[in-house]
């Protein structure tokens, strides 16, 4: 399971489609000048895939791949009315500006350690016990919350990443409450460690985050089974402690 939406790339592309209403493909790339470029299909994607006629063919930074499922909302609207839909294009922009400043800039150091779960301490604990030894020939990755802000997701939430430009984890602040158990925080944790040491590979023109030696690895931890099925039966409860800003009551969870 990946700590990230529970959508799946297919749904995004056939969620554009039903936006859009013409048949829509979708490609990565790591262009940070161009990170959303919408064409027609050429004459040799048209001969390997009938059903584009008429449609289009998007060419998005991977970034977009993980991406808060409103970002994907504004980008369709903005596919579809272009600058007629404003509060769309500003959010959009605001968006990559950051996706661009963030590619830029220097690994920052650790922030703070946390309100309930002190996450160099719990991360340290989490690695000694399943991933020893695995970064002996390469830098740890820097691992910090991410900024505590109010969340506008209502689909999705994503609870860890990992920035390979940066070789930075961000864990989601909406974690650092009492309701959550340190298991969770420090699976989520081991999930996105595991990008670091297994990086996402291109075959032909699609990007795999996720892979067979990925999965793998990530459903080898022992507590794969109970992290999964925990964010779950709680996701939506997590969603609204991030939209609001109140913890989640700890009753829920006995």
């Amino acid at each position: 399971m990946s700590y990230l939406f529970p959508i799946t790339q297919e749904e995004r592309r056939e969620d554009l489609e039903r936006a859009l209403g013409v048949p829509v493909r979708l490609r990565y790339g790591r262009s940070g000048s161009q990170p959303v470029v919408a064409r027609g299909p050429t004459a040799t994607e048209l001969a390997r895939e009938p059903r584009l006629e008429g449609g289009r063919v998007l060419v998005l930074h991977e970034s977009f791949a993980d991406a808060d499922p409103l970002v994907w909302d504004d980008l369709a609207k903005w596919l579809r009315s272009g600058r007629r839909a404003r509060k769309a294009c500003h959010r959009l922009d605001a968006w990559l500006d950051r996706l661009r400043a963030d590619s830029g800039s220097s690994p920052p150091e650790p922030g703070h350690p946390g309100d309930h779960h002190k996450l160099p301490e719990l991360s340290a604990r989490m690695i000694a016990a399943h991933l020893e030894g695995e970064f002996e020939d390469r830098q740890m990755p820097v691992i910090t919350w991410a900024t505590r802000k109010r969340s506008t997701a209502r689909r999705g939430l994503r609870l860890g990443s990992y920035d390979s430009s940066q070789d930075l984890v961000r864990i989601h602040p909406v974690l650092d409450q009492e309701a959550v158990p340190e298991w969770v925080v420090a699976f989520v944790v081991y999930h996105e460690l595991l990008h670091a040491l297994v990086p996402s590979k291109r075959v032909g023109r699609k990007l795999i985050h996720h892979g067979a030696e990925f999965r793998e690895r990530e459903q080898a931890h022992p507590d794969f089974a109970r992290a999964t099925e925990w964010e779950t039966r709680h996701l939506q409860r997590l969603i609204r402690s991030a939209r609001t800003g109140k913890p989640m009551r700890r009753s829920l969870f006995a």
